[in-house]
This record gives C-alpha cells, structure tokens and sequence, in this order.
C-alpha cells in the first residue's frame, strides 16, 4: 500500500428490513464486496402496512424528503408505509418506576425472537463488527420517525410553545426522565445482545433543521438547565422572543432586497451576536451542552455496569455551526464516548438553509424566501455563492449542491474540538453515483489521518453500481 493511499475503514448503516427483506446472508455478500468491515442496524423489526398508516418510508424529512425514493425496492417497492416492533421481548423488569418504557412485542417479535441475534451471528462469523443504533433522546428509540414523548417532556421554544412541524422528534435532552430511559434500553440491549461491538445513538443534541427548533430548550427540563448556568430562563426567553421577532422584521422588509442586504441589516440587529457561542444566548447553548454531558455519562455508566467487555459508545451529530445551537457537547467526549461521527448528510444542507429561511420570512418559496436561504447558506458555511432557486432538497438524479471545501472544513474542525476522541466521517449514499463517491472520497481525505473510519448512511440507497463503486474504492486503498 503506498503512502499516497492510506487504509480506510468502511462501515454501513443497515437496518433490519434490509436484512428480513433481501435475506442475511445476501446482504453481507453485498457488504463485502462494497468493502465494509462493520455494519450498524436497530433492534427492531419492520412491516408494510396500507398507506397513511404507521409512517412513511423513506423518512419524509419534514416533507422535503418526499422527493427521495430508495434506490433498492423494498419488498418491491421504493416508497411505502411501514410500521415496526422490536425485535426483542423487554425484560419489563429493568424499567420498574421509569416514565418510559419500551414497546410490547408485537407479532413480529414473537414470530421471529431471534432474528436480531441471527443478523449479529452471521455478520461476526465473518469477522465484522456489529453495532446497534438507538435514538438518543426519543422513547422508545428504536427508529427516527416514531417517539413517546410526553407532554411534560416535549421541547419548547423561548415563547413556551411546541414546535409539531420540526423535522425531529427528540424529547427534551434535559429531562432525566429520558436519560433515565435511555440508560436501562442500552444496559438491556448490551446484555441481550453480548457479541455487539457497541453502540451509535443518534441526535444526541438538539437537531436545528429550521431556526424554531435551533431555539429549543424553554421547556421546564429546559428552563431548570438554564437556571443552572446562572440565568434567568424567563428574561432570555422574553429577549430571545423580541429578537426574533425584530429579525422577522427585518427579513419581511430586506429580504427582497437581496442576500447581502439582508445579511448586513441581521448582522446590525445583532443576529451575529445572538446566535455566537458567547453572546446573549449563551446560557441557552450552554444549558444544551450541559444536558447533553450528563446524558452521555449516564449512557456511559450503563454500558460500564454491563459485565463483560467494554461497549462502544459512539454518538453521531451535525457539524458546525450547526453543532452550536444543537447544543452538542464536544468537550464531554473524551470522559464518556469512544469515538463521534460527524454527519455529512449534504442533501440536508440547503434543505436546512431554506427552512431557516421560512421562519425568517414566512415562506419557504419565492424570491425573500429564495434570498434569505441564499444569505443562511453561505452565513453556515455550507458552501459558496449560487443560484439560491436550486439551495432545495436535491431530487436522487441530482448533485448535493453544498461546497466541497466546506465539507473539508467541518471534518478537520469536528476534530480539532473532538480533541484525543477518534472523529469518523459519515457520508450519506442518497443522490447521483460520481456524486455519492465524490463525497465519500472526501470524507476518506478528511479522517485519513486521523481515525481512517468512514460510514456510509444508508443501505437503501446503494444500488448496484453504487457497491460496484463503494467495492472499486475500497479495493485501491487496500494493501498488496
């Protein structure tokens, strides 16, 4: 192998229906071939069910991603409905007194007990690594669509209010009524399932698709964080309100005046200020990262008090900025978490940028929306100047229109703040094949010096040629 090609490990996102749709064994040929060396899947199990019902698969990304079909059929089919149930029969036991607790079995799980353990079975019988992913934050955590969350422990923004169109479904990270569930599934699935290698949990933050949800945590979980930080939580609410509320402003009366008057016109009504680490809004960032730390260590102590040999634990988050007002706690890695993937999901990128713009203008089409996403595009770092009509959740037969040096970036800065903790990159497969393998090369570059571990999300989205590739790839950074 020579020095111009450094080793790269390959792992991919798996979950289970792939598995109970296109058979065990099949899907790790296809694995292995792509050159993966560990899979990551969910425990539980998946059906289709008739249209409305259950939820939509793929995940409809707050109605942006509707224009995604997978690009494997599904029990023949590319978008459907589905609902799921876990794999497992709970030991109800292990979460006697909690708020939450975790799915009954349902007919699946009894038809089929041990296919979870089968899966596992068979992927470490040919030396793979398995990890299982959970939600970090939204009982009963098996799957991104579905949570449990009660009222008490809903997110809410500064003017007390839910927020039911967001993207996400995370509970308040605040809530130790979460953390309290979080940690009994991870011990439950660490001791039911001992060949694991670890764990991924997903969102372990506050995930700021649109400028509401970036707003997050005024609930009463929230507001205690706050206080703690030495604020008062009722005062930045009232503050953070006005603000947005002048922003709003502003973005009504400048937008169609372009992305650079509104960028300045922001920028003189303190939005820099506003949404900077250290400015008036400090409290709540930090009351986040806060929430978070103790959510890891309460994660971490599960995994510990599980005999047997150390679980990974291994969250994956956004990148910067995005990380800041997700509320993402870099500085707790090193004491709780064995590595952290950094997400480069690139069609999420100018959805995000547009649906901020929504709450800024109050539309997420024509030319103020067209302009204010133009102006958050480039304010994020997510790429450079251009026709801000295309900054849109890209179609599949369309490049991710994001900067390739800005991916760069936000790697190399995701582990400067990662410090001594292993960075892995994380690409996402949906879109275009050069397009996918463009990114994919990329995020190889970012972590080659560093951990050399990248994942690709997700299975359904490889088709053919996209493994054929994946294969061609991995095979010329492999040695003599």
């Amino acid at each position: 192998m020579s020095s111009s090609t450094p080793s790269i490990s390959l792992g991919i996102t798996v979950m289970p229906e792939w598995f109970q749709c296109e058979g065990i064994e099949s899907v790790l040929d296809n694995l292995q071939a792509a050159g993966a060396t560990a899979l990551v899947t969910s425990p539980y199990l998946m059906r289709i069910v008739a249209a409305g019902e259950g939820a939509r698969e793929p995940p409809p990304d707050g109605e942006a991603g509707a224009v995604r079909p997978l690009d494997r059929e599904l029990w023949g089919q590319r978008e459907t409905w589905v609902s799921t149930a876990p794999a497992l029969v709970h030991q109800p036991s292990r979460y006697e007194g909690l708020r939450y607790q975790p799915s009954p079995p349902g007919d699946l799980t009894l038809a089929h007990p041990d296919f979870l353990d089968r899966v596992i079975q068979a992927a470490r019988a040919r030396g793979m690594q398995v990890y299982l992913q959970v939600m970090a934050a939204s009982p009963p955590g098996y799957r991104v669509q579905f949570s449990g969350a009660v009222q008490q422990d809903q997110c809410r923004g500064p003017d007390g209010q839910l927020h039911p169109d967001r993207v996400d479904r995370n509970a308040s990270l605040a809530s130790p009524h979460v953390h309290a569930y979080g940690a009994a599934l991870l011990a439950e699935l660490a001791q039911r399932y001992p060949q694991v290698t670890g764990f991924r949990i997903d969102w372990p933050e506050y995930p700021p698709y649109d400028l509401r949800s970036a707003l997050f945590d005024f609930s009463e979980h929230g507001q205690s964080a706050i206080a703690q930080q030495g604020a008062d939580p009722q005062q930045l609410a009232t503050d953070l309100s006005q603000a947005l509320a002048s922003w709003r402003h502003i973005a009504a009366r400048s937008a169609r005046d372009g992305a650079a008057v509104l960028r300045q016109r922001l920028a003189d009504a303190g939005w820099d200020d506003w949404l900077g680490r250290d400015g008036p809004a400090r409290a709540l960032w930090a009351s986040k990262r806060a929430s978070v730390a103790r959510m890891l260590a309460a994660y971490r102590r599960a995994l510990d008090a599980v005999r047997g040999p150390r679980r990974l634990l291994e969250p994956q988050v956004f990148p910067q900025p995005l990380s800041t007002w997700s509320g993402f706690a870099w500085d707790a890695l090193g004491a709780s978490c064995d590595a952290v993937g950094v997400k480069l999901y690139t069609m999420h990128w100018p959805m995000i940028a547009r649906y901020w713009a929504r709450d800024l203008v109050g539309s997420s089409d024509g030319p103020a929306a067209d302009a204010a996403t133009q102006m958050l595009f480039e304010w994020m770092d997510l790429g450079p100047a251009q026709d801000p009509a295309a900054l849109r959740y890209p179609p599949p037969d369309t490049d991710h229109p994001v900067g390739e040096q800005s991916q760069l970036d936000k790697l190399r800065l995701a582990c400067a703040q990662a410090g001594s903790t292993p960075v892995i990159a994380f690409a996402h497969s949906y879109g275009p094949e050069g397009d996918f393998m463009r990114r994919l090369a990329l995020a190889a570059q970012a972590v080659q010096a560093g951990s050399g571990r990248v994942w690709v999300n997700r299975y359904g989205y490889l088709s053919a040629g996209k493994l054929a590739a994946l294969g061609r790839f991995m095979r010329g950074r492999a040695g003599p």
